[in-house]
């Protein structure tokens, strides 16, 4: 594991203790103990968000690229778009040309 602080005291890598969601709240200070020399000291959150762009040309008027989930019991697996969130129940052939019989 890595260590999400140094404590302000001994300069020791701390791990903040998330235990029921504590201490993700933003614009609030936290308190923790310190492990290493058990003096308490505060800490805030910042959260930031990372994006990722990915084409999808199913939504610019091309086909979706559509496979069978990986679903237990197979048997309600659906047909998904790798590229959006577009899915649908697949066919008898789609179920047949994947191995799975349907009960």
């Amino acid at each position: 594991m890595s260590d999400d602080v140094e404590c302000p005291y001994c300069g020791e890598g701390q791990e903040i203790n998330h235990d029921d969601g504590y201490g993700y709240d933003e614009d609030e200070k936290h308190e923790q103990q310190c492990s290493d020399c058990d003096k308490n000291f505060v800490f805030t959150t910042s959260i930031s968000y990372y994006y990722e762009a990915e084409k999808a040309d199913c939504l610019n008027d091309g086909e979706h690229v559509l496979a069978m989930s990986a679903t237990y019991p197979r048997e309600r697996s659906d047909m998904q778009c790798r590229d959006c969130e577009y899915k649908r129940k697949p066919t008898s052939a789609e179920f047949v040309a994947a191995g799975i019989v349907k009960i």
